[in-house]
């Protein structure tokens, strides 16, 4: 049985696959649409397309972003630079909580590879200014998490 939910995060389908009497050694059906595909740990993974220079993470290289949703390379994290981008891939987020950034009070929750667990930075769930409100939904992965990937020169 398959049931079908979209995770705010990552704005494509997630599937997920119940199935209590399959045993680990079993193999299930393919994934209904081409961007994902299961991996190891019986998670899907989606995957960009490789003609587009894309961001991924350092420590297992799943897919996060791709270039053409990069916002802006002039944010600061906790570990160092940061960037903001319109959507990611492959990223589950946290509960939201209240924070006071450089920029004011938000709130903000947590995003993390969805294949490795590793916390990445964040999404903006509501930002108090309205001169932050540009912010919201969208999300801010820190340089020490992420690596270029595909046709970067």
């Amino acid at each position: 049985k398959k049931n079908k939910s979209v995770c705010k995060c990552h704005f494509i389908p997630v599937w997920s696959c119940n199935s209590s009497s399959a045993s680990p050694d079993t193999s299930e059906e393919p994934c209904p649409t081409d961007m994902v595909k299961m991996t190891k740990s019986k998670t899907f993974q989606a995957y960009l397309p490789s003609c587009h220079r894309t961001y991924s993470c350092i420590h297992c290289r799943a897919h996060l972003a791709n270039h053409d949703e990069l916002i802006s390379k002039s944010f600061q994290g906790s570990q160092g630079r940061a960037y903001l981008f319109n959507s990611v891939v492959n990223v589950g987020c946290g509960p939201a909580e209240e924070r006071v950034l450089l920029t004011g009070l938000h709130a903000v929750a947590d995003i993390y590879c969805e294949n490795c667990k590793t916390t990445l930075g964040w999404k903006y769930e509501h930002a108090f200014e309205s001169s932050q409100k540009y912010k919201e939904g969208k999300f801010i992965i820190e340089l020490a998490h992420m690596i270029k990937d595909n046709g970067w020169e």
